[in-house]
């Protein structure tokens, strides 16, 4: 999903099988996330972590490749303290985490008005 995808749709609310209910509630369980999978804060794509059969790792982190492009923490420091773009699995461009930060901020504002 692009950036300006998620910022002109945020998620709306659907219909699950009961097996994708089941596994989100024991990843919002376990991990202390919102109980609603389609809550605007999460920036993940959980449909698409289940359906890949996605778990949990010791740290209660899902696989940064279902974040969505305006996940708060897309962009991290590394052990050699480069900033890598851990969607991506590469280094951050900084032209990216600008337009990011801006996107978030609209997007942000949108859905807590």
């Amino acid at each position: 999903m692009a950036i300006l995808d998620f910022i002109s749709k945020p998620m709306e609310p659907s219909e699950d099988d009961p097996e994708f209910q089941d596994w989100y509630s024991d990843v919002s369980k376990r991990s202390g996330i919102s109980p609603d999978p389609d809550d605007p804060r999460h920036y993940y794509d959980y449909r698409s972590a289940y359906r890949a059969g996605a778990e949990l790792d010791e740290s209660k982190h899902l696989p940064s490749k279902f974040k969505h492009d305006l996940h708060p923490d897309r962009f991290i420091v590394g052990k050699d303290l480069e900033i890598y773009d851990s969607k991506y699995r590469k280094k951050a461009n900084l032209e990216d985490m600008i337009m990011q930060s801006f996107q978030r901020k609209e997007y942000e504002e949108r859905i807590f008005e």
